[in-house]
């Protein structure tokens, strides 16, 4: 008599673990990001190098690059990127509810994750006076950035949605990651952040977003059958 044995216990097993190892190395990335915050406040901007680079950059604005920091400023702040996010959300929508949905919520939620760095790390802004600033920022919450978080979350948010939909995101990581670069660049062009502070939001956003999207993965078939198709794809019916 043969015994046939089936791989789906295993496989689930697998799945699991491998989901965990991601929520740990997310989580140890987070951990990673508050201790470096920590270390860069308490050694000081001057030691690290990070206000020499600061007034490095201030010496060599010109105005076409000033306008477009400040385009950036103005558009990812926190008054017009959650306008920003919607209007991308509801075009997807219109094509795929689950991948508007999962960009959606995972470009909040990288996002608002910065928000525990500048709570407990409480890094002050650079001097005004000594780099210049172009922009009014005196609270002490440099570490991290609010505005690359923004471009990174929602790079990050945007690649897991084409991954769990069955895409490809090479797209979105050729255009991402120039994207959140400039907004990086120009936080630092500007002189209302330091280079770690803008390092540690792609840091934040990303292991947030792969944190929550491990935790989120045995929900996610439920969500798409509660959602619908795709825009072309046939109604599932029960059999």
């Amino acid at each position: 008599m043969t015994t046939v044995v089936t791989s789906e216990p295993d496989t689930a097993k697998r799945r699991r673990a491998r989901r965990w190892v991601w929520v740990v190395w997310g989580i140890a990335l987070l951990g990673v990001g508050l201790a470096v915050g920590l270390a860069v406040t308490a050694v000081g901007a001057s030691r690290t190098g990070e206000l020499g680079l600061d007034v490095l950059i201030s010496g060599h604005r010109d105005r076409l690059l000033t306008a477009a920091a400040q385009f950036v400023d103005v558009g990812l702040g926190t008054r017009v990127a959650p306008v920003l996010l919607l209007v991308g959300c509801g075009l997807v929508w219109t094509r795929d509810r689950f991948a508007a949905v999962t960009i959606g919520v995972l470009t909040v939620v990288g996002w608002l994750s910065v928000e525990v760095g500048k709570v407990l790390v409480h890094r002050p802004r650079p001097p005004a006076t000594t780099v210049h600033a172009l922009v009014a920022e005196t609270a002490a919450d440099s570490y991290p950035s609010g505005h690359t978080a923004f471009a990174a979350a929602t790079v990050f948010a945007v690649v897991a949605a084409l991954v769990l939909t069955g895409r490809s995101p090479r797209v979105a990581w050729a255009v991402g990651l120039p994207f959140v670069a400039a907004v990086a660049l120009s936080r630092l062009y500007l002189g209302v952040h330091y280079l770690a502070d803008v390092a540690a939001s792609v840091v934040f956003a990303g292991a947030s977003v792969l944190v929550v999207t491990a935790l989120a993965t045995p929900a996610l078939p439920w969500l798409r059958r509660r959602l619908g198709p795709r825009a072309g794809e046939p109604e599932a019916r029960d059999a």
